[in-house]
């Protein structure tokens, strides 16, 4: 048996401001010291279920692949997934973090056998007695079954995990471990842990790791193995790269305009295009250019290297987007109004980008989750009466989101899952059913389209459309860019609802992947709107607080609240709110209505 420093040991990360992971085994990753952002969440998740959130000294997220993977497999069986809280003595933390929840080891409980979570910390907090941390975890409750008990007077979830095939099954994966009290260790155990702990603190970097796995992060070189075809019409817009990833902005367009000299081009407009540790440019010209030089200007050497200079037709194609093997382009829908770079001009056919999918509705019957959904709401809207829960299972959607989360697990071993409201209008609510979150566009829905719905501000619509042309602008909307929304606080999307007295939102369950954290104010109120993807916001903010990562970027935003004395109006948030800007980011779990 491996003493628990043998079981914790480094591991690496694909990150250029890395935290060190731990792993357990074979490099499968145990404890991380989470971004501020998720720091942010977890005390945040700490305040809503009853704790203090002062109470919270430190926090490392569990990342345990094999437990995780036995965990999946319970998860596709018929249920709900509840997050609860689980004291424990400080020689137990590491043994849970490594194989989970062992069943020898219980304590037979007054509600009989398994292991006793609670829905307030308070509660999980006392059951550590002279222990220093809490663990919170994923709970699957599973329709029907008999071994698994909600205690409602008490808030205790009993999971007897134990078949009666004589397996145990993962119904309980720890997934945040937090600090309560000052760790004195005493045991070797112990000892061996808290030096475990306080490796986490030291930083290294691992950018080498990505420069030796990306195409052109070392040196210049082509995006695609294999040339695009030469376009058979004169050119205006054009893209080129891999360039050289050491230089700075301003040397980076200061290389293409010398490589393009001698040439006489004339660029009206370099915009830099980062991809991981990539660089290329898009370039606008000044004037058209034809086929045949366009020819002879990609045959050009760029600094020794071959690189891909390809052609950007700003207008209607017809031809079917490449991205769409991959399953999505997020320029389908915009026109370029504010960032020509942005548009995508393929075709994008609708039963592709907007999959008709079934799905069931029914009311949520097993008590546990309906208690964790209704204490939820109340937390921020306390006269929420005639409450009424409907579960939603949407096959398709459901497996687009689980493969996007695979991904993003190989991404970021450390990323961020949450269970987040969404507000909009009813119409709206049920077209997110069937076809699930579209990020908007960046032009406005035209009355006179065929597919206009009501109570939308922008277009549905691809930018193929000839009735939706016109560009959205400002209006006090979507202040951190062209995305989807969420807040983990009802109150604040009930305003989103559009109805009066009986409302009805989403809760969701949200995968923010490694989010970029905003905390401050914008520079003007119209800064961020025109923004389509996850970019380094530092341009945009009176001040940065977390350095944008640049090695494997980020997917989404969490807008940190900085409330009633803290924000400015129309430049930030009282409420903290999320913003993604791709669909399988997020799938809707439950309908929540209530009257107000």
């Amino acid at each position: 048996m491996p003493s628990w420093m043998e079981v914790f040991t480094a591991a690496p990360e694909y990150e250029e401001h890395p935290q060190p992971t731990f792993s357990c085994g074979e490099g499968k990753c145990i404890l991380l010291r989470p971004s501020e952002a998720k720091t942010i969440g977890i005390k945040q998740c700490w305040k809503e279920t009853g704790g203090d959130p002062n109470d919270i000294i430190g926090s490392w997220q569990i990342c345990n692949n094999e437990l995780k993977k036995k965990f999946r497999e319970t998860e596709a069986l018929p249920g709900d997934l509840i997050q609860a809280w689980h004291g424990t003595g400080n020689a137990n933390i590491a043994p849970i973090c490594c194989n989970g929840f062992d069943p020898n080891k219980r304590e037979r409980g007054l509600y009989g056998d398994g292991d006793y979570f609670a829905s307030d910390p308070k509660v999980a907090k006392f059951y550590c007695k002279s222990g220093s941390f809490v663990l919170l975890c994923n709970l699957h409750f599973l329709e029907n079954e008999k071994q698994q008990k909600w205690i409602e007077e008490k808030g205790y979830y009993v999971m007897n995990m134990n078949t009666n095939e004589g397996t145990v099954r993962m119904q309980a994966l720890p997934v945040q471990l937090v600090q309560i009290k000052e760790f004195d260790p005493k045991t070797p155990e112990e000892k061996e842990l808290h030096q475990a702990l306080e490796r986490t603190k030291e930083g290294i970097s691992q950018r080498g790791v990505l420069q030796s796995l990306q195409w052109g992060a070392q040196k210049p070189n082509v995006i695609h193995k294999d040339d695009a075809p030469l376009p058979n019409e004169n050119i205006t817009h054009m893209h080129f790269g891999w360039l050289n990833p050491q230089y700075s902005h301003e040397k980076l367009i200061k290389s293409v305009q010398d490589h393009f000299r001698r040439h006489n081009l004339s660029m009206e407009e370099i915009i830099v295009d980062h991809n991981g540790l990539r660089q290329g440019v898009f370039i606008k010209l000044s004037k058209e250019i034809t086929p045949s030089t366009f020819a002879t200007l990609r045959e050009l050497r760029y600094e020794g290297h071959k690189v891909s200079l390809l052609n950007f037709i700003p207008r209607p194609i017809s031809t079917t987007c490449p991205k769409l093997r991959k399953g999505y382009c997020r320029g389908w829908n915009l026109r370029g109004h504010h960032d020509w770079t942005a548009a995508c001009w393929y075709e994008h056919p609708p039963e592709i980008i907007f999959p008709t999918c079934g799905y069931t509705r029914k009311i949520l019957s097993e008590p546990a989750k309906l208690s964790a959904i209704v204490k939820q709401l109340k937390e921020s809207v306390p006269n929420a009466t005639d409450i009424v829960v409907e579960s939603i299972v949407n096959e398709d959607l459901n497996r687009r989101y689980s493969d996007w989360k695979k991904y993003l697990q190989q991404k970021h071993p450390h990323m961020q899952e949450l269970e987040l409201w969404h507000g909009t209008s009813k119409e709206v609510l049920d077209s997110i059913l069937t076809r699930g979150f579209q990020p908007p566009s960046d032009t406005n829905a035209s009355p006179d389209c065929p597919n206009f719905i009501p109570g939308t501000s922008t277009t549905h619509c691809s930018n193929h459309c000839s009735y939706c042309v016109e560009p959205h602008n400002h209006n006090m909307c979507h202040m951190y860019g062209l995305g989807v929304y969420f807040a983990d606080s009802a109150k604040k999307s009930q305003r989103y609802c559009k109805s009066e007295g009986r409302y009805s939102q989403l809760l969701c369950t949200v995968n923010l992947g490694s989010p970029c954290l905003i905390r401050g104010n914008l520079i003007k109120q119209d800064a961020m709107h025109h923004l389509s993807s996850c970019v380094c916001p530092e341009d945009y903010l009176d001040r940065v607080v977390q350095p944008y990562n640049q090695t494997t970027r980020h997917e989404t935003y969490h807008v940190d609240g900085l409330g009633m004395k803290g924000h400015r109006a129309g430049l930030s948030v009282i409420n903290s709110e999320y913003v993604i800007f791709a669909p399988s980011h997020a799938v809707a779990k439950y309908v929540v209505t209530y009257s107000a």
